[in-house]
């Protein structure tokens, strides 16, 4: 096997018009969407090279693989461009999420799971979206909320979860999807059902969530624009405490 290098600029491998893989890049390619995005700028350096990726996933822009046949006066040669292993790739993205998931199903247990969904109220969304560094602790806040209240009834529970940060429309709207185990291990290993008590999980998520932001230094986050009236910390204060009121919204 040899591997062939792309000459500049790169040549793409000639396809049949009736065979179009990785369908997805015509929404961007089409109308040089994706160009005139880059254009106008304001893309994180992580999207740009995401998509750049992917719309080189399968194209000679990543290499070609050569391949001959053992024997010599075979005149048989087959090319296949290498493919990119990138998330965002409708192709990679999908092969390694269902290798991912045979594996955590492998590992969770055999047991009835019920699905939640942790919000935050939408006046907080810009926050999180010009200091992306704060979804991390989302994660850990939306599960001690679940272990707290399966540990005043003395169980263990277990949990899986996923960031999702766009809504139905495509709209950036941060929130944890969590799956929990509907019943958990007491201190002698015996499973017991267990659920959970929507209103008192949805006003602790919100002490939580607010605890959290009262904690970060105001001088290390980046004020979005609809927030520019917070210029110091009894702003930032009243903001968190105040935000969202009752919207703070769980979905069992």
């Amino acid at each position: 096997m040899t591997i062939m290098k792309p000459a500049y600029p790169p040549l793409l491998l000639q396809m049949s018009p009736a065979y179009t893989p990785r369908p997805l890049k015509n929404l961007f390619t089409a109308n040089q969407c994706w160009a005139h995005l880059l254009e106008e700028g304001g893309l994180r350096d992580i999207e740009v090279e995401s998509v750049t990726k992917m719309l080189a996933c399968g194209t000679s822009i990543l290499g070609v693989k050569h391949y001959t046949c053992g024997n010599h006066s075979c005149p048989h040669v087959k090319y296949l461009c290498n493919t990119c292993h990138c998330r965002a790739c409708p192709s990679c993205g999908k092969k390694a999420t269902d290798q991912w998931i045979a594996v955590q199903n492998n590992r969770l247990p055999d047991c009835p799971w019920q699905h939640l969904v942790f919000t935050l109220p939408d006046t907080l969304w810009p926050l999180f979206f010009y200091n992306r560094w704060l979804l991390d602790a989302l994660f850990r806040l939306a599960a001690d909320n679940l272990i707290y209240a399966a540990k005043r009834r003395g169980l263990r529970v277990g949990i899986f979860g996923a960031l999702h940060t766009y809504g139905r429309r495509l709209n950036w709207h941060p929130h944890v999807h969590l799956s929990v185990t509907a019943g958990g291990l007491d201190e002698q290993g015996v499973w017991k059902n267990l659920s959970f008590h929507k209103e008192a999980l949805r006003r602790r998520w919100m002490w939580l969530v607010r605890d959290y932001l009262l904690g970060q230094p105001l001088s290390q986050l980046t004020m979005p624009p609809p927030l520019a009236h917070i210029l110091c910390e009894s702003d930032w204060r009243r903001l968190i405490l105040t935000a969202g009121g009752q919207h703070w919204h769980i979905h069992l």
